[in-house]
């Protein structure tokens, strides 16, 4: 059967750019991007010409320096591509293999290894990258450039498929079968990428007082079940949001499976914490939250290439006061206090409150739209 009921971490997905705190156009502020998450950014406009010619690596003449950085590490052998979705007719796309640890000093030294150099225009049919295999030990810098004073937006993805050390496709899949009795029934969870159906290997937490109790670590988990069962079911997966499948029904008489479809991670993505409550008027965060403040320190560990931005938001009657607006930048700065105290860095977190300046409704008639607008949401950057 197709899973039809479940509390999920992270909801209300929307693009957006990623912030761009550094001088992008540099080597040295290069951003950090990861594979299969999609990215917009944009060119800052220089309107000079690069005198160093990207330090003389390719032919084409009269390079701008308006470019982008970005740099990629490979947690794995795979096959990388880049996926266009929006770009400037005329793009130009470097990408460097670095090993030294100084990589923008052996980029300019002419030490790395250029492994493409490439002119897109998007009217061109034959213009797209072909996958180039990449090695888990190197760095990888990706330099996007176009024409000076361009303030063009790029939206992309770079697409990463596991590989074995030959290049060989790997697809990333883990059947755990820990069924004894095959006269019995059988309950099977399988675990798939929404938008592709592939396999995505999740630890999977089930709490139930039943058979199925345990941590495993599985795409598709099989295990014998003989109660009927309101199951706690946690899934977390590198690269997807959390789900939490609260008192899922499972039954213990017949064979069952459930297939569930995670998300993967986009930047840009704003999400609403379910079930993180303050005391009336306060700060203080109260103590039925622990769990799910618990379940977003636990995001963030598995995923260390993320950073989130943390919004409060209050129900006030009337316009935005600075009380709100206070009041909402405690909340959220609290929960930053709880993530830095249990290990995560205070520089992949920002707090930021709205107070009511952004109400999901405009004027509440009852208890439950009051408490919707009193909300913290996070934006993954």
């Amino acid at each position: 059967m197709w899973l039809n009921r479940t509390t999920v971490l992270f909801l209300v997905i929307c693009l957006n750019s990623i912030a761009q705190k550094t001088d992008i156009s540099k080597c040295s502020g290069s951003v950090l991007v990861n594979g299969n998450i999609s990215y917009s950014l944009n060119f800052l406009g220089n309107k000079k010409f690069d005198e160093l010619n990207l330090f003389g690596y390719c032919n084409f003449p009269n390079i701008s320096n308006n470019y982008i950085w970005l740099n990629f590490s490979p947690s794995s052998f795979g096959n990388l591509n880049i996926e266009f979705s929006n770009a400037p007719d005329s793009l130009m796309i470097f990408i460097f293999e670095c090993k030294m640890p100084n990589p923008c000093e052996e980029i300019i030294n002419k030490t790395a290894n250029l492994i493409v150099c490439h002119y897109r225009r998007n009217k061109d049919a034959n213009s797209q990258i072909k996958p180039m295999f990449v090695n888990q030990n190197s760095t990888y810098f990706i330099a996007f450039n176009t024409k000076k004073g361009s303030r063009s937006a790029v939206d992309f993805r770079l697409k990463f498929d596991k590989s074995t050390s030959t290049g060989e496709y790997l697809e990333d899949s883990l059947s755990l079968n820990l069924v004894s009795r095959y006269d019995k029934a059988i309950y099977s969870l399988h675990l798939v990428d929404e938008k592709t159906n592939k396999p995505v290997v999740s630890r999977i937490y089930i709490s139930s007082t039943g058979d199925l109790d345990g941590a495993y670590k599985a795409s598709d988990l099989r295990i014998n079940n003989t109660k009927n069962l309101n199951a706690n079911i946690r899934i977390d997966a590198e690269g997807y949001f959390s789900k939490d499948l609260l008192k899922h029904k499972i039954v213990g008489n017949i064979s069952s499976h459930d297939t569930i479809r995670l998300v993967a991670i986009t930047s840009g993505t704003i999400a609403k914490l379910d079930d993180i409550n303050f005391i009336g008027g306060l700060s203080i965060i109260s103590d039925e939250s622990m769990p799910k403040l618990k379940r977003l320190k636990d995001f963030l560990a598995l995923n260390p290439s993320i950073s989130i931005e943390i919004q409060g938001h209050v129900n006030d009657e009337g316009k935005n006061s600075m009380s709100s607006q206070r009041l909402s930048k405690k909340r959220a700065q609290k929960i930053m206090l709880y993530l830095v105290q249990n290990g995560i860095k205070s520089e992949r977190l920002k707090a930021i409150g709205f107070g009511n300046s952004k109400p999901l409704y405009e004027n509440p008639t009852d208890d439950d739209q009051r408490e919707a607008n009193r909300r913290v949401e996070i934006k993954i950057n």
